[in-house]
């Protein structure tokens, strides 16, 4: 199997600067390896680090110490050694990330939003727009909302349109935080169904999934977070 992420030694730390520079260890030695087509979820009790962890692999938090290896275009790349640039060209390329919130440019229509993804990967105009109307019908958002912008939907609809835009054309490495929040039971199904097409064709998933039932169905392995927790400190 392709190591799509490995990570060694990671701790993270936060300083609190407005506390007097209060010291909060949050996640101490974490070292996993995630395979191309691995579905990965992290679990336990709200506090662990899951979140934290997250973001780690993401590159938005840095880690006080250790490395977060992602293979891209063939070579590994350590994101915590990287230049900012080389993070961002990762992200573009390589690094799919889908959370609970919808966070866009202003006034951008819905099927603009599922297309951009494509386009920037190089897909043809015509190819991308079908792709997009595709996935929004899959998604269940009524075709009377695609040219609108989708600050004004539900929080639900906003969901499904965050889902469209990551998983319309799936990245190598997929990190997803709580993507079925706010959905319907019908939707989470679909979502499912995504989450395993994307792993079936070769992404490596790392997710949190709160919901048990559809964690059970994506998972391929389960980590207990707790496992990195620092010696002294309650999860």
């Amino acid at each position: 199997m392709t190591t799509m992420i490995r990570v060694e030694g990671v701790a993270k730390t936060f300083v609190l600067h407005n506390q007097s520079g209060i010291r909060l260890p949050v996640l101490d030695n974490v070292s996993l390896v995630v395979d191309a087509g691995e579905a990965v979820v992290l679990s336990g009790p709200s506090g662990a680090g899951k979140s934290t962890l997250l973001r780690i692999l993401y590159g938005n938090y840095r880690p006080s110490s250790g490395r977060v290896l992602v293979r891209h275009g063939g070579n590994l790349v350590d994101l915590v050694a990287a230049a900012p640039r080389a993070v961002l060209e990762v992200r573009r390329r390589t690094l799919g990330w889908v959370s609970q919130f919808l966070r866009v440019i202003p006034r951008i229509s819905t099927l603009d939003l599922v297309r951009d993804p494509l386009l920037a990967r190089g897909v043809g105009d015509a190819e991308a727009t079908r792709r997009a109307r595709d996935m929004l019908a899959r998604m269940n958002l009524p075709e009377s909302l695609w040219r609108l912008p989708p600050q004004t939907f539900s929080g639900g609809e906003q969901q499904r349109v965050n889902i469209a835009r990551s998983l319309v054309d799936p990245a190598p490495v997929l990190l997803l935080d709580e993507p079925t929040a706010s959905l319907d039971a019908v939707n989470r199904e679909v979502v499912v169904g995504l989450v395993n097409d994307a792993r079936a064709n070769g992404s490596a998933i790392v997710g949190i999934f709160h919901d048990e039932a559809v964690r059970s169905r994506v998972a391929t392995r389960l980590i207990d977070v707790t496992a990195f927790t620092p010696k002294g400190i309650a999860a």
